[in-house]
């Protein structure tokens, strides 16, 4: 990756004279913003347009602010982490985990390296360098590169133009139990035809205690930052070169293997242009390359086992925002991406440590490469709008492990969704279909017909779901959604056979959630929102691994002035519905899994435009619990402490946030 610091510094030389402040280039979606959410505390988002969630992230929210992706997407209803320790967890949507969420990460795939998901994509993402997460559930998008069966979650960064020299920025430091330390600072600055955009960020955290005082092997420390420089020709283009790396470590209560290095280095050109055309509204062009770097070892432990694996991706798209008529509006375009996954390992009585890990070379293991092309459209039909979208993919996987081998695929996907508008309600009622290749750690589990073989012959999953939603804005807010799915060739982990396999199956999902926002006065409001999600597979006729059980928050927030105060009360059901040793390449169901209760408390001070302050208790009546969808906490080895057969969430946790704007 030299190159990429060759190319950085020859930024920072460029750049010398650009300074100025901001006003968003890229048009906002929808309600996403302050226009809709009036309190500054948030605890959950309501879905306010059809199949999709918008959230700010750099609003203070519970629980305690997030580090990565994955502690982010906690906080929105239909959403499960897999927890590991502090870091890495695993996000699945409506109990569909792994490869079938889509994360894009501001128009790129970054994808993991570790065989054990120490490093899923949104491990690489720091929520609050972004402006806007949106989360479209099911598949209802063709549009960003492969399409998420359970959905797809957009970070994204808003261009900036500006109208006079000048600069902005913020900072913030959060502080917390265990040790928790978070840093940031965002600068933007620009002039007419140039623009700066910077931030910096540090997390780190310590061994946490569950609600017992036992402490959980959980510690982490991660460095990120970013440098987008921009050119603004006109009011209606922009072009784009960003730079962006991080690095951490971690360690985890579920394994032996610490991660002593997770590291992440990516750049990117963008080119947006509007244009004044009856045809052609508009052009984006993307091209990107990133590379990830994990070393896991237990040398530290005095034991000789260690690995490292990287993974190298580079892809774009061209899409073209056109007019085909009256009300009818679509997307046309194309997109491509190749990844590269390789590692070296210590080979047992004959190599010792760290330094004879590092100058092995890297073998190649898997490799990939996906073109695409799609059509998206929307068009007035009657009362309401119709939008649809239709994607081709071209898939080509090379296995140069076990067996060997080469395959091609060639995968359709599409949509079709109506919405409707009368009064204050949204109506919607959408059909899906994603095909899905089996993805890197799963084929690089076993075979269910040879287990000296690798599963390079799987089928690829093919999703058909339903979604079927009502919204309703007014001085009470609703929003519901139910989904109904049916999965051909569902990619089932099994880790009852000999060596953990992968094999197809049929399945079934269906579920919703459900969320009201009421206002009792000026002052006083409430939200509730609940979730549910179940699983069955038809093939084996038992329930589906890894489905989370039936969720409730209920939250009271009050505001006066310059001060907010609120409450969250979160209550999870028991889960009987399980398949013991089955799951995805998150992990795999251990056991059914108790009920449980935890209250947060939180509030916030404003102080001008400037100053805020925001601060949390969570888990105020320090109770020990476990997530269903968790690893095994076998692995937990910090002095003192007890294995467990989950890994516990954290007990009582305080934490204090001052937000700084200039």
């Amino acid at each position: 990756m030299n190159r990429h610091k060759q190319i950085l510094t020859s930024i920072f030389t460029a750049s010398s004279c650009i300074l100025s402040p901001f006003s968003t280039f890229a048009d906002t979606q929808g309600c996403e913003q302050d226009s809709c959410d009036e309190h500054i505390v948030v605890t959950g988002e309501l879905m306010r347009e059809p199949a999709k969630v918008f959230t700010d992230p750099k609003k203070p929210r519970l629980p305690l602010p997030a580090y990565d992706g994955a502690g982010f997407l906690k906080t929105i209803p239909g959403f499960s982490i897999g927890r590991k320790g502090g870091a890495g967890g695993d996000p699945s949507l409506r109990g569909l985990g792994g490869s079938r969420l889509s994360i894009v990460d501001d128009g790129q795939h970054v994808y993991g390296t570790c065989g054990g998901r120490m490093d899923p994509p949104t491990a690489y993402i720091y929520p609050e360098a972004y402006d806007n997460i949106t989360v479209i559930k099911g598949p209802q998008t063709v549009k960003y590169g492969p399409v998420g069966s359970a959905g797809t979650v957009l970070f994204e960064k808003d261009r900036h133009s500006f109208s006079e020299q000048d600069m902005e920025g913020r900072a913030s430091i959060t502080g917390g139990s265990a040790d928790r330390r978070d840093y940031l600072v965002e600068l933007k600055a620009g002039d007419e035809k140039h623009y700066l955009d910077l931030d910096i960020n540090q997390s780190s955290s310590d061994h946490y205690q569950d609600g017992s005082g036992n402490s959980v092997q959980s510690s982490y420390d991660r460095n990120n930052y970013n440098l987008a420089l921009g050119w603004t020709p006109t009011d209606s283009s922009v072009i784009e070169l960003a730079y962006g790396q991080s690095s951490g470590e971690a360690e985890y209560a579920d394994r032996a293997n610490k991660a002593r290095e997770i590291s992440n280095e990516n750049l990117t050109l963008l080119a947006q242009f509007e244009f004044d055309s009856e045809l052609i509204n508009g052009l984006e062009f993307q091209a990107y390359t990133n590379e990830n770097d994990h070393i896991m070892d237990q040398f530290d432990q005095g034991v000789n086992s260690g690995s490292n694996v990287r993974r190298s991706t580079y892809g774009g798209h061209l899409w073209l925002d056109l007019t085909l008529g009256d009300n009818w509006q679509a997307t046309v375009g194309v997109d491509y991406m190749s990844s590269a996954h390789e590692g070296r390992a210590i080979t047992a009585n004959v190599d010792f440590g760290l330094d004879d890990l590092l100058s092995k070379p890297f073998n190649d293991n898997m490799r990939y490469e996906n073109s695409g092309l799609f059509i998206e459209a929307s068009v007035d039909l009657g009362k309401g709008t119709l939008l649809s979208g239709l994607r081709f993919d071209h898939w080509q996987t090379e296995l140069f492990v076990a067996q060997q081998g080469k395959r091609t695929d060639e995968l359709y996907s599409g949509f079709l969704r109506y919405e409707l508008l009368s009064g204050n309600s949204q109506y919607y009622l959408g059909a899906g279909h994603a095909q899905r290749i089996p993805d890197y750690w799963e084929i690089m589990k076993s075979s269910s017909a040879n287990s000296a073989e690798k599963a390079f012959d799987l089928e690829p999953e093919k999703t058909t779901q339903m979604d079927i939603g009502w919204i309703y804005q007014a001085d009470v807010e609703l929003s519901s959604s139910i989904f109904y799915g049916q999965i051909d060739d569902y990619i089932l982990i099994d880790a009852n056979t000999k060596s953990a396999s992968a094999y197809n199956i049929d399945a079934t999902v269906w579920g919703g959630e459900f969320g009201i926002s009421y206002p009792f006065s000026d002052n006083l409001s409430a939200q509730t929102t609940l979730s549910y999600s179940r699983g069955q597979n038809d093939s084996q006729d038992v329930p589906l691994g890894q489905i989370p059980p039936l969720e409730g928050r209920l939250s009271l927030d009050y505001h006066d002035g310059n001060w907010t105060a609120g409450l969250l009360w979160r209550v999870v059901a028991a889960q009987d519905r399980v398949s013991i040793g089955q799951g995805n390449i998150s992990g795999q169901d251990l056991g059914e899994s108790s009920g449980f209760g935890t209250l947060a408390v939180n509030g916030t001070w404003k102080h001008g435009d400037a100053i805020l302050v925001s601060l949390g208790i969570e888990n105020l009546f320090d109770i020990t619990y476990a997530e269903h969808i968790s690893r095994s906490g076998a692995g937990n080895d910090v002095p003192g402490s007890e294995p467990m057969f989950q890994v516990h969430e954290p007990g009582r946790t305080a934490w204090v946030k001052l937000d700084y704007t200039f």
